[in-house]
């Protein structure tokens, strides 16, 4: 979703964009290039071409239960990714102008509390989702370590889009009057409009003083009742049902739950102070247009 988006975005400024992916196809409107992170193998084509490359690859953390396969692949498909990206780059001899990762404000960890978190903060919580994120932004800045590319990190939240699967969820129990606080619904529910993530995505490819890690999350710190709150009224559907128990989420998800259970507040200056203005800086502005 996001990387369609993006490429949207990026070709109306003008750029050349093509994707690595599963299937080759170069005739596309968009040319495909292929590859294959469990095999080593990649189209080198692909990379000799790029000048900047942005990735964003990562198996859907919110899908399934966290078992012990589901978890290797969750790293791996973070991890061994970039690492067959550097790799590559160092055989062809080719130096891009930046490279760009996605990364998650799971690296705070899975907790709740009021402290603001910043970008040089230590993660509260040593959880897997903290672990995973550490690998990932480590493997990224290599880059930078063993190429000297400008390297750029986004910590992303819950992104929100009229297309998201995983905001079509939420608005699919809205609609038929289920909607209420999770858990407690005193944790904060971190989130960006996905307009405002390409944004910042496109800020870290033109501006060259963007580099390392950067909170992608909006300025507006919510809790989950208030974002379930403002859903539902903005659905027009009833906000009256108890709280839905954590023990209930637990049962369902297992380890994976504390992503919804658990959140605390981050802050997005660091990108505010680079000149960054978000489109969407307001729950209730970012439902109006993904409703």
């Amino acid at each position: 979703m996001i990387g369609r988006r993006l490429s949207e975005l990026l070709i109306e400024k003008g750029y050349r964009v093509i994707w690595l992916s599963r299937e080759r196809y170069v005739k596309a409107a968009i040319p495909r290039y292929r590859w294959d992170y469990r095999k080593g193998e990649i189209d080198s084509e692909a990379l000799e071409q790029a000048d900047i490359i942005i990735h964003l690859s990562g198996s859907n953390l919110g899908e399934g239960t966290w078992t012990r396969s589901k978890k290797q692949t969750i790293v791996e498909s973070r991890v061994l990714t970039t690492r067959l990206l550097l790799d590559t780059l160092k055989k062809l001899n080719k130096k891009p102008e930046a490279f760009i990762s996605a990364s998650a404000v799971g690296y705070y960890g899975m907790h709740t509390d009021e402290k603001v978190n910043s970008e040089d903060d230590l993660p509260a919580r040593n959880d897997f989702l903290s672990r995973t994120c550490k690998k990932w932004e480590t493997e990224a800045f290599n880059f930078k370590k063993e190429l000297g590319v400008r390297t750029v990190a986004l910590r992303t939240p819950f992104v929100i889009y009229k297309n998201s699967p995983a905001f079509n969820k939420l608005k699919l129990l809205v609609k038929f009057g289920l909607g209420a606080p999770i858990g407690s619904g005193k944790q904060y529910f971190s989130w960006i409009h996905l307009d405002d993530l390409c944004g910042l995505y496109i800020k870290s490819v033109e501006d060259v003083n963007m580099e390392g890690v950067y909170n992608a999350v909006s300025p507006d710190q919510t809790t989950n009742t208030e974002f379930m709150r403002y859903l539902a009224k903005e659905m027009n559907r009833p906000f009256f049902l108890p709280n839905i128990p954590a023990f209930m989420l637990k049962l369902v998800m297992g380890e994976a739950s504390g992503m919804v259970l658990e959140g605390s507040r981050i802050s997005s200056q660091k990108v505010i102070d680079k000149g960054y203005r978000f489109k969407f800086d307001s729950v209730k502005e970012a439902f109006i247009n993904s409703i």
